[in-house]
C-alpha cells in the first residue's frame, strides 16, 4: 500500500486550442472534458495496476466534489476529508501540439491543513509515501509537509515528492521550503522547468549538483520529449521516452509519477523505473478517452519500442 497525499482538483480541459485568445478576446474550440485532476492522476494509472492506495486528501460537498468522490471511492482506502467549501477547480488550456497553461480556483485547498493528515488511518502500515502538490496547498505550511515526511520515514517508507509549480513565480520563500524539506524526501519528482526555477540556476547539472549539496537523496528529471533522468550521487541515468503524438498532456507527468513508483517498488531498478514510467506517460498523453493502461499496454509499448530500436 501507498500513501498518497494532497490535493485533488475538478479540471476543466479544453483540448486542440488553435491560439490562445489576448483579454478582450474570445475564441471557441471543439473539444472539453471535465474530470478529477491533480492527485487523480495518479490515483487511476495506479489502480488500473492494481496498486492498494491510501489516498489523503480533502473535497468539497458541491457537485464537483461529489462526483469525484464517487468516482474514486471504488479504487482507494478512504482518506478523504468532505468540507462545505467547493471544490477546487483548474482549467487546463492545451494547444494542437500538447502545450498547456492552468488556471486554478483554490476553494477547499485554502482550507487543507495538518489534521486531515493527523486523522488519516493506516498511514503507518503503507510501505511508501508520496506527497503531491505542495504548492496548491498553500496553508498546509512547511513544518506540517515536513512532519509528514518525517512520519512516514520513522515507519520505514520510501517518500516521494512532488511540489508541482510555485504559485507566487518561485519566490525566495518557496525556493527555500522546497530545500528545506530535501533530507527528508527519497525521491524528489520535478520537472526540468521546475528544478531550474527552484535552484535559480541555467542548466540541469549545476542544478543537480546545488541539491545534492543541500540534501537531496535521488532526484528523478521529467523533461517532456527527453524522457526522464535520474540522479543519485554520483550515478546518472537516463531513458529518452517514447515518441508520441500527444492529443492532451494534462497529468503526462503524473503519469510519469505513477509509472516509475509503481516499478520502483515491484523491485525494478532505476533503468527499469523510468522506462515504465515513460512508456505509461507516452500512452496516457495520446489518448482521448480510456486514458490509463493495464499492465500489458504499458510493457507492450515497451516491447514495441525496443523491437523498432
Amino acid at each position: 500500500m501507498i500513501n498518497l497525499i494532497g490535493c485533488l482538483t475538478a479540471d476543466l480541459i479544453l483540448a486542440q486550442v488553435q491560439d490562445r485568445p489576448d483579454f478582450g478576446e474570445e475564441h471557441m474550440v471543439d473539444e472539453m472534458f471535465i474530470r478529477p485532476g491533480a492527485l487523480a492522476n495518479i490515483i487511476f494509472p495506479l489502480a488500473k495496476l492494481g496498486v492498494q492506495q491510501n489516498v489523503i486528501s480533502s473535497l468539497g460537498k458541491d457537485e464537483f466534489g461529489e462526483k469525484i468522490y464517487q468516482e474514486l471511492k471504488p479504487l482507494i482506502n478512504d482518506g478523504i476529508s468532505r468540507t462545505d467549501i467547493p471544490t477546487a477547480l483548474s482549467v487546463s488550456v492545451v494547444n494542437t501540439v500538447g502545450s498547456r497553461y492552468f488556471v486554478t480556483y483554490g476553494g477547499n485547498l485554502l482550507q487543507f491543513t495538518k489534521e486531515i493528515v493527523d486523522r488519516a488511518p493506516v498511514f503507518e502500515q503503507a510501505r511508501a509515501t508520496m506527497f503531491y502538490g505542495y504548492f496548491l496547498i498553500p496553508n498546509f505550511g512547511v513544518e506540517a509537509t515536513a512532519d509528514c515526511l518525517k512520519r512516514a520515514r520513522s515507519s520505514g517508507q520510501i517518500t516521494f515528492f512532488d511540489a508541482n509549480s510555485a504559485i507566487d513565480g518561485w519566490s525566495e520563500k518557496s525556493r527555500q521550503e522546497i530545500l528545506s524539506l530535501l533530507p527528508y524526501i527519497d525521491y524528489f519528482l520535478p520537472n526540468d522547468e521546475e528544478l531550474l526555477h527552484l535552484t535559480g540556476l541555467d542548466n540541469i547539472d549545476d542544478a543537480i549538483k546545488l541539491l545534492m549539496e543541500k540534501g537531496a537523496k535521488s532526484i528523478v528529471v521529467k523533461r517532456g520529449s527527453k524522457g526522464a533522468s535520474l540522479f543519485k550521487g554520483n550515478e546518472v541515468y537516463h531513458h529518452e521516452g517514447y515518441p508520441t503524438t500527444a492529443y492532451d498532456t494534462t497529468g503526462a507527468g503524473d503519469s510519469f509519477n505513477a509509472g516509475f513508483i509503481y516499478k520502483l517498488l515491484q523491485g525494478g531498478n532505476y533503468q527499469e523505473s523510468l522506462q515504465f514510467g515513460n512508456a505509461l506517460a507516452s500512452i496516457v498523453v495520446s489518448r482521448k478517452e480510456n486514458r490509463y493502461p493495464t499492465l500489458q499496454e504499458a510493457e507492450e509499448r515497451m516491447r514495441v519500442s525496443i523491437c523498432c530500436n
